[in-house]
């Protein structure tokens, strides 16, 4: 759809793409404030199908497509943490006599090592999974990877495992359900 012939609509469905609420896009597109009118002429078809466009637009520019998002969102969700950091416990048993003979006092000692990969090491989908390397005062280091639950959540709704449903009970009330759907193997 190419741009809209009349100015205002055209700054109006322009406002709507940057994420203007309808009533700010309205009076930006010199229109007198009314929420009703924005309303009513942001679900007019023309309006809808132009922020369409120029959304598309800004995304195609971007590079950003469907199985663009779905590789990253495969990258979280799939990823490791061992493949970001080694950790390990070891147990020495010290045994000591202080004045000879037999062993008075018998140590117990565990220590437990935790090492960040360096980031030249770590592959770069465990790079993507990362959302975050910290170090505090005492030098202690935090990573925090991106949510990994929700990333296969989404992933499951793409590939249609998941389906919302509204279900309605005989005393009027509404139940939204997420129902899981187990597809046969090829």
């Amino acid at each position: 759809m190419p741009v809209l012939t009349n100015p205002k609509h055209e700054l109006f469905a322009q406002e709507l793409a940057k994420g203007s609420t309808a009533e700010a896009a309205y009076a930006k597109a010199g229109y007198t404030p009314s929420l009703k009118n924005a309303q009513r002429l942001k679900s007019n078809e023309g309006i809808r199908s132009r922020v369409e466009e120029i959304l598309s637009q800004a995304a195609q520019k971007a590079g950003v497509t469907v199985e663009r998002i779905a590789e990253e969102l495969v990258k979280i969700g799939f990823s490791d943490i061992r493949k970001a950091v080694r950790w390990h416990s070891a147990r020495i048993t010290e045994e000591d006599n202080p004045d000879g003979g037999d062993v008075l006092v018998i140590k117990n000692i565990v220590t437990n090592t935790v090492e960040i990969i360096a980031s030249d090491e770590i592959d770069d989908n465990t790079a993507a999974a990362i959302a975050e390397v910290s170090q505090n005062e005492k030098g202690g280091v935090k990573i925090k990877f991106h949510d990994k639950l929700s990333a296969l959540e989404k992933l499951g709704k793409f590939v249609g495992m998941f389906k919302d449903r509204l279900e309605l009970s005989s005393d009027g009330s509404v139940e939204f359900k997420t129902i899981y759907e187990s597809r046969p193997r090829d």
